[in-house]
């Protein structure tokens, strides 16, 4: 059974707060990303530093990201997308999408090119149906 340690996760996330460090993202990265240990059935980080693979869909101004969570977990129901990348199969989870500030944004996997993210951004509108 998986345990959620909040209190583990709040001595790396005042860490993550206080990083000056500047990050220079762009939308079609993946990136590591923060994300820690969240409530219910938010998509939570893995390891000591509660990190999991993230798409950036959006850069908003100089301090926010839109990204995907990605998952190894492949599902075949709404919210999540197949994803090959560095030819491995993941899915991005559509139904996490989130804004969070670029202090979670860690280290650079790679990047898709524009056509596959602009695929990706309308299956994400087709699924909120915006």
């Amino acid at each position: 059974m998986y345990f959620k340690d909040f209190d583990k996760w709040n001595i790396v996330k005042k860490q993550v707060h206080t990083d000056e460090r500047k990050v220079s993202i762009r939308a079609g990265e993946i990136r590591w990303i923060s994300c820690g240990v969240n409530v219910g059935s938010e998509i939570d980080g893995k390891g000591e530093s509660f990190t999991r693979p993230a798409l950036i869909v959006h850069v908003v101004g100089s301090v926010l990201a839109l990204v995907l969570p990605l998952s190894t977990k492949i599902k075949e129901v709404a919210g999540y997308i197949p994803f090959e990348f560095q030819g491995k199969q993941t899915s991005i989870c559509v139904h996490q999408m989130r804004i969070v500030s670029q202090r979670r944004v860690l280290a650079r996997k790679g990047r898709i090119s524009e056509n596959r993210l602009k695929r990706i951004k309308s299956e994400v509108r087709r699924f909120f149906d915006l």
